[in-house]
């Protein structure tokens, strides 16, 4: 019935000329099982992804809505190339085209990044120029001591997601300019990733129910923010709309850590989230499926009041399973917590409080969303 709706609208927009000009996305990829794994999509380009930034809510809306209103494109055909191995895929239904590659092996002295070349060649009823594209694989280094499973709204992002309506002008922002960083996060997720390869030996990954309409904006909003880049595994929006509307976050967030916690068997994980999308909930399953490989878990605290509630009670379910945990608006303990564990380096706990006091103050200054340093 979709796919029927969809052709018609197209044979519409194609009778009036209302069509635009095909454009591609490349999502960050990961290794699972010995299988290169790289996603991306293939839609009409309606200068959303090359917007300016702008401070106008009327145009940010606006261009929100056309973020969300993809005009995806079937049956597309996208080539690639991977140190000398070549292939192509074709985009479904839904513009989604998904690259499984086995048997490559990487240069020696490559990584973090294996780059894959893309070319988006044909699209059926469109005439165009082929267009280029670079992916990015992440190669994880065998002296990589653990990996970093982190959620993104409310917990790297001030998104206002516990809060939708309250704060949309967050929520509908159309550039990573209009996001702030919560105080820490680049610092403390910096010191995690840092090991014996470097900067990025211990993998981060992001497992988040936003759509993968809002890639763009994650990605640059992280390089802009110093944060360390990483796979996304992100929810498919045309597949569960109501789930998303109706902020369900279980089963995709479930079944992204078990597939992390499948590719990488070798890695034990520390659990990164915040309290207004019940990632509590989601963690202590996790620890209880997998036993003995979740070392530490953080919360960060939005609520609004400071009244027990569930996140305490799962928490205690996560400690009385031998996982330490911290919860706090800030990233304070966590930071601590990551030093006595010897998961980051000395030193870590005064950079996060150094950057939560100077960001306090802007926000005294300025009149930014206030920063509660916790004793």
């Amino acid at each position: 019935m979709i796919g029927r709706l969809r052709a018609a609208r197209f044979a519409l927009k194609r009778r009036l000329r209302l069509t635009d000009r095909p454009t591609f996305v490349a999502y960050t990829g990961f290794v699972e099982g010995g299988c290169i794994r790289l996603k991306g999509r293939v839609l009409e380009d309606e200068g959303v992804f090359d917007a300016p930034h702008s401070n106008s809510a009327i145009r940010n809306l606006w261009l929100t809505f056309k973020r969300y209103e993809t005009d995806e494109i079937v049956g597309a055909k996208v080539s690639w190339d991977v140190v000398g191995q070549t292939g192509s895929v074709v985009s479904g239904e839904d513009g989604y085209f998904e690259i499984g590659i086995e048997g490559i092996e990487p240069p020696p002295g490559s990584g973090p990044w294996l780059p894959v070349q893309l070319k988006l060649e044909t699209a059926r009823h469109y005439e165009f120029e082929p267009k280029y594209a670079e992916g990015a694989v992440r190669l994880v280094s065998p002296r990589a001591r653990f990996g970093i499973i982190s959620d993104i709204d409310d917990t790297i992002i001030h998104t206002g997601a516990f809060k939708m309506l309250r704060h949309w002008r967050i929520v509908t922002a159309n550039s990573p300019e209009a996001r702030t960083a919560f105080p820490g996060v680049s610092h403390f997720y910096r010191a995690l990733c840092e090991g014996a390869d470097g900067p990025q030996t211990n993998p981060i990954f992001y497992v988040s129910s936003s759509p993968w309409n809002l890639f763009d904006i994650f990605e640059r909003f992280m390089a802009l923010k110093g944060i360390p880049r990483g796979p996304m595994l992100l929810r498919n929006l045309s597949e569960d709309a109501m789930g998303w509307l109706m902020r369900r976050h279980h089963g995709h967030k479930d079944r992204m850590i078990d597939r992390l916690m499948e590719a990488y068997p070798h890695l034990n994980f520390v659990l990164i989230g915040d309290s207004g999308q019940r990632d509590s909930s989601v963690y202590a399953q996790a620890v209880e499926r997998h036993k003995g490989r979740v070392v530490a878990v953080h919360i960060h605290d939005v609520r609004p009041g400071e009244a027990p509630s569930q996140v305490e009670a799962d928490l205690e379910r996560i400690e009385a399973a031998g996982v330490p945990t911290t919860l706090g608006r800030t990233l304070s303990e966590a930071a601590r917590l990551a030093e006595r564990l010897g998961l980051a380096a000395s030193g870590t706990l005064e950079a996060v409080e150094a950057e939560i006091a100077a960001e306090d103050d802007k926000s005294k200054r300025f009149g930014r969303f206030p920063v509660i340093v916790q004793p």
